[in-house]
């Protein structure tokens, strides 16, 4: 198997460029590299797209050698070393698709028009080239194509129909059926695999018990276990996995979504693992993203490393964040990270301590407290906050949090949560020292048993309370709170 492709002319050489994954190196394109002025001409290798082993000194040609990221060509002495792609995350999701795509026989080349066939109503195969033309099918168009076993033809404008395999070698305008597989270079229309599709265009759907392959998709692709495309403007539907460099539309699947960049959406089962994502992301489990400037949901973890835009999730840990918002119990953010200790004295919490996490324009509000009127209540809280400089000596700090009391005996629980708005300024003594005072407003919620009275978490008397049904308690109120910050 031959390494790489090379070409020379009296002033450049052409190498195939390629892509290092793990121990394999992908050939993809071709690149055009400088020729050194004391470089004589070289011979010319002739392939296709391929992989091979770097291992595998005995499949170089005699002018080149491979060293570790480098190719080196060597004629008289001389050598002119070409570096290879850098080993990242999109080289290796470009290595991934390539490879499906060659092994799949998916041609990155121009596919030649079919309007120079000739077309013919009909032919049957039986394996190809025992056909009703012999060998020629591949220079007919057909209105009708039938394969025994397998075939292969030149085009098709109608229906395409094989037990197990069949190969158009130009296009398929119409319906490609086959028990096991279908390849073919441009389609426009539908077809369906038992086992799976290849494709380089896709202008329809593509519908494979196992997998869908194909370099650019407008359209759909359902596969049973995965989608493969360099370029999706569609849907995809995948029960393991969708792959794709670049997504302008919809993937759903089952386990995960890989791509170099989403511009649309995205919906995974367990993970979405993205280069880049412009669009939205929404996981079961976990998004994990390089640059997220679109909006990710996940059901418990985000991993970004610079973020512009918004992610929801349990626990989100970002590199950087530009701009936008990270939401989360857990916010972590290894740049800008915001960190502050409070500690307050409210009439709804008469004594309490606040950890707050994230970034200052949105971190995460973790507070325990205690209160001692009347009802002795213990009181925990999250919620969410915002701290923004007026000038050198004050902050306004508002903020919303979800209060939750129970008695400090753990004896007749009822359900009690108040949820507050507080204005918060804040007079700083120093960077990291400051005084606060945060009026507020709050709604109650608790639920009653029977003959039983609602907690007074407060001595100031709501302004409404509603009791119609004696069962649930609501009320409006207002409130306030002095402490200390420490950050």
């Amino acid at each position: 198997m031959s390494a790489f492709g090379q070409t020379a002319v009296p002033d450049t050489v052409y190498v195939y460029e390629t892509i290092t994954v793990y121990d394999t190196i992908v050939v993809r394109d071709t690149v055009r590299v400088k020729k050194a002025a004391n470089m004589p001409t070289l011979p010319s290798v002739s392939i296709d797209h391929h992989i091979f082993e770097p291992s595998a000194e005995n499949n170089l040609p005699p002018a080149a050698t491979f060293s570790e990221n480098r190719i080196i060509f060597h004629e008289n002495n001389h050598q002119k070393n070409v570096k290879i792609m850098k080993l990242n995350t999109a080289s290796k999701l470009s290595a991934v698709i390539l490879a499906a795509q060659t092994m799949a026989g998916v041609s990155a080349q121009d596919t030649q028009p079919a309007d120079d066939l000739t077309t013919f109503p009909m032919q049957f195969s039986i394996v190809y080239p025992m056909t009703t033309q012999g060998s020629q099918t591949v220079n007919y168009r057909y209105n009708v194509s039938f394969n025994l076993f397998s075939g292969k033809v030149g085009a098709v404008k109608g229906v395409e129909i094989g037990t197990f395999f069949n190969q158009t070698e130009r296009d398929v305008q119409g319906v490609q059926t086959g028990g096991l597989a279908n390849r073919t270079n441009e389609l426009t229309g539908a077809q369906v695999g038992g086992l799976g599709n290849a494709a380089k265009t896709v202008n329809g759907i593509q519908l494979g018990g196992l997998a869908n392959i194909c370099k650019d998709v407008t359209g759909v692709q359902f596969g049973g276990i995965t989608n493969i495309a360099d370029s999706t403007k569609g849907l995809q539907f995948g029960g393991i996995a969708n792959i794709s460099k670049e997504t302008n539309g919809l993937q759903f699947v089952g386990i995960t979504n890989l791509n170099e960049r989403t511009k649309g959406m995205q919906f995974a089962g367990i993970v979405n693992v993205t280069e880049r994502s412009d669009g939205f992301q929404f996981a079961g489990i976990t998004n994990i993203s390089k640059e997220v400037s679109g909006a990710g949901f996940a059901g418990i973890f985000n991993r970004t490393g610079t973020l512009r835009g918004f992610q929801f999730g349990i626990v989100n840990v970002i590199d950087t964040v530009e701009s936008g918002i990270s939401m989360a119990i857990i916010n972590i953010v290894k740049k800008g990270f915001y960190s502050e200790w409070a500690f307050s004295f409210a009439d709804y919490q008469n004594v309490g301590v606040s950890y707050k996490m994230g970034i200052q324009r949105f971190y995460t509000i973790f507070t325990v407290g205690a209160n001692f009127i009347k009802d002795n209540l213990w009181v925990y809280g999250i919620g969410f906050g915002n701290r923004t400089a007026l000038n050198n000596r004050f902050d306004f700090q508002p903020e919303i949090v979800s209060y939750q009391y129970f008695p400090t005996d753990f004896k007749n629980i009822q359900y009690t949560s108040a949820i507050y708005l507080k204005f918060g300024f804040v007079y700083k003594f120093n960077e990291k020292l400051g005084i606060v005072v945060a009026p507020s407003v709050f709604h109650l919620n608790s639920d009653l048993k029977e003959g039983s009275q609602p907690y007074q978490i407060s001595p100031v008397k709501e302004i409404h309370s509603w009791n119609s049904d004696r069962i649930n308690y609501t009320a409006l109120g207002v409130g306030i709170s002095v402490g200390l910050t420490l950050r």
